[in-house]
């Protein structure tokens, strides 16, 4: 079987001013080719089906993507025309490589093989129109349930499971404050780790994530099955872009301009990773151990965020306490504040369910590109 070090669709880059190599899936069948939202793993545990995000259109932001995917074994790619899907949905079987994904009310499974077609498994049971079942799916220990974050277009956030086998809905609580981003509890399936946006209302008023009573930052959440919701106050009182730790116990998350923190649930300890970073989105080893950060990097705008901005790719060795910057930055390719991206192209790092892989997206080859960095590799730098 093939790897991203020895299939033909991939080219070895070594970025000029690190030295650091990672790979890049240059055969070009769709014009971006974009890995997966950082929460959810795209690659097989047997390492033989990476699934990413296939862009026909980019000018129309998130309505036309479908799913690809590299078959190691064979060394082919897949393109799935008929996998249209909402938001950041697609959730991948580890061991099976068949990927779930949402559209509109209903989920589907698409299987990998080229005559394999995208099949409706259920439409779920819930009343009114929804604007989206999902930020992004992530499947309960029994192997036949999700948790949903449901946006309705009549207003309200509702969070609960669903079963794929008969489209029933289990409501665990609703609010109407903006909740999505939700990740089931690896360890509980009572349990999930929510987050509050950004959002509008009805009357198209923009509301910000609020602050409690007492001054704290109200982003981090988690949710209980019998409708029990509790707030965890981050450190220098921002959060964004969490993750839970593979054990169950910690809420992982990045703080603008600060650093990656943690909380434990258990204990209720703050736990800082690093200290003195700008981070942007991050992911962690099972063992905690091993982490990767990516960053905005602003400096030409005066600070100014914008869709398409330069960014960095790190890693940090907590078993050596090395830290190494793999990508010293990536390029906006000619966008700016005043022309912004239309589409979500940031590196989003992940590790792989195995664990030999980071897989993001990169702007290397001029657009949006997805990426490989060798774990083992970037160990022995950091040892």
């Amino acid at each position: 079987m093939k790897t991203p070090q020895t299939s033909k669709h991939f080219r070895r880059v070594v970025d000029k001013l690190t030295g650091v190599p990672y790979y890049v899936l240059t055969t070009r069948c769709t014009v971006y080719q974009q890995g997966f939202y950082f929460v959810n793993n795209s690659m097989t545990r047997d390492g033989r089906y990476l699934w990413f995000y296939a862009v026909e259109n980019p000018v129309y932001s998130t309505s036309d993507r479908n799913l690809g995917y590299v078959d190691f074994l064979t060394d082919e790619i897949v393109i799935c025309y008929d996998s249209l899907f909402d938001d950041a949905s697609p959730y991948v079987d580890a061991d099976s490589g068949e990927v779930y994904f949402t559209r509109g009310k209903s989920i589907y499974r698409r299987r990998p093989g080229r005559s394999e077609k995208a099949e409706k498994l259920c439409t779920v049971k819930i009343d009114g129109y929804v604007e989206l079942l999902a930020t992004h799916l992530t499947r309960l220990s029994d192997g036949y349930s999700f948790l949903l974050d449901v946006r309705k277009k009549d207003f309200g956030f509702t969070l609960g499971t669903v079963d794929i086998r008969t489209g029933v809905f289990t409501e665990w609580s609703s609010v109407d404050i903006c909740t999505n981003h939700a990740q089931i509890n690896p360890k509980c399936d009572t349990l999930a780790l929510c987050a509050c946006d950004g959002w509008r209302d009805l009357q198209g008023n923009y509301h910000r994530i609020p602050f409690d009573e007492k001054g704290n930052y109200m982003r981090l959440w988690t949710a209980t099955k019998d409708g029990g919701r509790m707030m965890y106050p981050a450190m220098h009182n921002y959060a964004t872009h969490e993750w839970w730790s593979d054990d169950g116990k910690k809420i992982y998350y990045c703080c603008d301009g600060h650093g990656i923190y943690g909380i434990d649930i258990t204990t209720g300890e703050n736990i800082t990773i690093l200290d003195c970073v700008d981070p942007w989105h991050a992911h962690c080893t099972k063992d905690e151990d091993l982490f990767v950060y990516d960053e905005k990097k602003l400096e030409r705008y005066g600070g100014r965020w914008y869709r398409g901005c330069p960014a960095a790719l790190n890693f940090l060795n907590r078993r050596t306490g090395k830290h190494l910057v793999v990508i010293a930055e990536m390029s906006e390719n000619g966008h700016t504040p005043e022309n912004q991206n239309d589409y979500h192209i940031d590196p989003h790092p992940r590790f792989t369910e195995n664990e030999k892989y980071i897989v993001f997206s990169t702007t290397e080859l001029g657009g949006c590109d997805l990426a490989i960095a060798v774990v083992d590799e970037l160990v022995e730098m950091t040892s």
